[in-house]
């Protein structure tokens, strides 16, 4: 490997920026759909509670009514001391012992005649409130750490161009692991063997095996490096590895034709991710209990994410069998 050198101008490849907005803006676009379905549903859940300004100490008279089975029929009295009767609904069924004293919230300006509707802490209706205040502290989360992530590549990388210049030889890789498949530099260094996740770029198929080329950063010690092949910026999509990457790693064909993919067939290539979005979907509405509204929203932002990170993780578009 020759001796570091200042590092001559190279050409930016945009198509990484291009491939890195190209998994964030959809997944914006669909948390800020989200946030703001979550915000109407909140107005929605949260109207029955509001007209609730009044409380009382309520005595459960009957379990296991409508709808359901998961009703407690209550019986209070209330500020102006009227008697009234009540049914509290439950997220799920509780075997709550009849004459246990809670704590309720009604609305003083319904008819004390009849069963009125009251509320409790950790009834149906709460529960619902809670599922909606989550997702809107949720869903501004994962939006927040995919554009972090997402803006350190975009403005972290242009940074390596400073770096002393190597010339060590280097081969193109892939490796398949699941459903991703990347592609990697294998680069020999004076320390020994150095994997480097990168971007795909059309420079790579023409690379021949054992080729020289030129390398921002010293891989033998640094964390980060920047390839240049055929005078054009190659960016990581990770760190320097010291050790062979784990799943299916084959050389990948030489093309000395090779030409840039468009970013429909890397959407293409990446589509498949997002199928498995329905089975994160259903998880989290069993466990979670949040229905089938809870589901939909699992399922849209995990659609987003499943298509977010292979383009963090610099995919590679083309079809397997070309690799």
């Amino acid at each position: 490997m020759t001796p570091p050198t200042s590092p001559p101008p190279s050409r930016p490849h945009r198509r990484a920026a291009r491939q890195l907005l190209l998994g964030l803006v959809p997944l914006l676009v669909i948390g800020l759909v989200l946030l703001a379905a979550f915000a109407v549903r909140l107005a929605d859940v949260r109207a029955p509670l509001d007209a609730d300004t009044a409380t009382a100490t309520a005595t459960v008279t009957a379990v296991g009514a409508a709808p359901d089975g998961r009703g407690l029929g209550v019986a209070f009295t209330d500020a102006d001391g009227t008697p009234r009767t009540g049914v509290i609904e439950l997220e799920r069924a509780l075997d709550v012992p009849v004459g246990a004293r809670l704590t309720v919230s009604y609305d003083p300006d319904e008819p004390a005649a009849g069963s009125a509707r009251v509320h409790t802490d950790g009834d149906a209706a709460s529960a619902a409130v809670s599922d909606v205040v989550f997702g809107l502290a949720a869903v501004p989360v994962v939006l927040l750490a995919a554009t972090a992530l997402t803006a350190a590549r975009l403005l972290g990388r242009p940074r390596l161009r400073s770096r002393p210049a190597l010339r060590p030889t280097a081969t193109h890789v892939v490796v398949r692991r699941g459903l991703l498949v990347r592609s990697w530099l294998e680069i020999d260094t004076t320390a020994g063997l150095r994997w480097l996740p990168v971007h795909w770029a059309p420079e790579l198929d023409r690379l021949t095996p054992g080729a020289r080329i030129e390398v921002r950063g010293d891989p033998a010690r640094d964390r980060l490096v920047l390839p240049v092949v055929e005078d054009a910026e190659v960016w990581p999509s990770g760190r320097v590895r010291d050790r062979e990457p784990r799943g299916e790693l084959r050389q990948a064909a030489v093309d000395p034709a090779a030409t840039d993919v468009g970013l429909a067939r890397q959407a293409r290539a990446d589509g498949v991710l997002p199928f498995l979005a329905p089975v994160l979907g259903l998880l989290w509405a069993y466990v979670d209990g949040s229905g089938p509204l809870g589901f939909l929203a699992v399922t849209a932002l995990s659609a987003g994410v499943l298509f977010w990170l292979p383009q963090l993780l610099g995919s590679d578009p083309r079809a397997p069998g070309r690799s």
